[in-house]
């Protein structure tokens, strides 16, 4: 049998997280022969690490076999301890009147003290998908912030914005076909 793999995720209980977790249990992202460990990360707060606490008894319920552990937690450095991969979902979004600036000061708190507690206690190869929006800025903020990390190990989610390109370039009639495409900028 194989070696269980660490596997951190970030914004577990909110609902992009939740929906993740039943896929990396049952075995659809590492591979149906692949044991792992879940690492859940919330915010510290009762009524967070409660909703948290009820996603794990939901997790326990359907028995995965693959499921060699589980762990929930509001602390980074408990989440990613020995983490082999880490999928930081969790972000703050942006709240009513709120600017595109202070939604980047906000999240570069979050992204600084999980790059801090990577960088900190997690595997030296460590491989981090970074899901939060602006995922690439938060991905840089991350990296930045856990130095004795490889940056090669740090990557950005932008599918949907990729997608957004290609749609709005395939709707113009001078343009018949995209062979690839380079995605900058955020969303």
């Amino acid at each position: 049998m194989k070696k269980p793999i660490r596997v951190a995720v970030t914004g577990a209980a909110g609902q992009i997280g939740y929906s993740l977790l039943f896929r990396i249990a049952s075995g659809q992202m590492l591979g149906s022969d692949q044991p792992l460990i879940l690492q859940l990360l919330e915010l510290p707060l009762d009524k967070v690490q409660a909703a948290l606490k009820g996603v794990m008894m939901e997790i326990e319920d359907c028995a995965f076999p693959l499921l060699a552990g589980m762990s929930g937690t509001g602390d980074p450095k408990v989440a990613f301890k020995d983490a082999d991969l880490a999928l930081l979902v969790g972000a703050r979004p942006r709240g009513p009147g709120m600017e595109r600036k202070d939604l980047l000061l906000e999240n570069a708190k979050i992204f600084i003290e999980q790059g801090k507690a990577l960088d900190a206690v997690a595997q030296r190869n460590v491989k981090v998908l970074v899901v939060g929006n602006p995922a690439n800025t938060n991905a840089y903020i991350a990296m930045k912030s856990a130095p004795s990390l490889p940056k090669k190990n740090f990557t950005a989610m932008l599918r949907l914005d990729h997608n957004s390109s290609c749609g709005a370039t395939t709707r113009r009639p001078c343009i018949p076909i995209i062979a690839s495409l380079l995605q900058a900028g955020n969303r």
